[in-house]
């Protein structure tokens, strides 16, 4: 992971970027078992991504766990779901809620798009999709991430969805296409990170800006509530 790191902020460097301002994260789920967010924390890690469902019947077996070490650790914390085009998209809405609690400073929830359906067209799917995101932004208060790689993103949402942020995965030190109108805010450059406190290899991640830009991405603290107005009693 070193070489990749190294070799990407001399890209950036390049480029005329400022790697300081990019903030280093990872994802996790179940192939990573056990991990030590200690440890993570001390590897000046910004943030995580954690699964928490797929489809309509699965919960990620370490998600609890997960979820709330990564909270004790003052590590920025996101869900996320992976989206299967043929299960009933209601259903996968309604596990995603019944599973996920998300609180003030929490990362938006993720939708993972990644999976074909030869029996399911990229309109149907695509209109699942905005109904999951619509559907999640309404319960919790914050407007969806959507998660894809390069190759599904060129064929199936490329363009598709402009009023969204993208989290890309594409390795090889090269750097997600986007369509012109659509919003790239994670770059996932690696699945074969190497981070201490977790034994086996990790996606790792860049956001695109740095810790005022991160909070744009979570969910809002609740508005305050105005004082009520003072009565004054009148006597005559």
């Amino acid at each position: 992971m070193a070489a990749a790191l190294f070799t990407f902020c001399l890209t950036l460097l390049s480029a005329g970027s400022d790697p300081s301002a990019y903030l280093h994260g990872i994802d996790v789920s179940r192939y990573q078992k056990e991990v030590d967010w200690k440890h993570v924390k001390e590897s000046n890690i910004n943030f995580a991504f954690i699964k928490a469902t797929e489809g309509d019947f699965l919960k990620d077996p370490f998600f609890d766990r997960n979820w709330e070490h990564s909270r004790q650790q003052g590590i920025k914390r996101g869900a996320y779901h992976y989206y299967l085009p043929w299960v009933n998209v209601d259903q996968q809405i309604e596990l995603f809620k019944n599973t996920v609690t998300l609180q003030p400073g929490d990362l938006a929830p993720v939708l993972d798009v990644e999976t074909f359906a030869q029996d399911v067209s990229d309109a149907q799917m695509r209109n699942d999709v905005r109904l999951w995101l619509t559907s999640i932004e309404k319960h919790y208060g914050v407007k969806p991430i959507i998660y894809t790689y390069q190759k599904f993103y060129d064929l199936k949402l490329r363009g598709h969805f402009p009023g969204y942020h993208f989290w890309i995965a594409r390795y090889q030190n090269e750097e997600p296409s986007t369509h012109p109108k659509d919003k790239m805010a994670f770059w996932q450059y690696s699945e074969k990170g190497i981070v201490k406190g977790i034994e086996s290899p990790v996606d790792v991640n860049w956001f695109y800006g740095d810790l005022e830009d991160l909070s744009t991405f979570c969910v809002p603290a609740p508005a305050e509530q105005p004082a009520p107005a003072t009565v004054i009693a009148q006597t005559k």
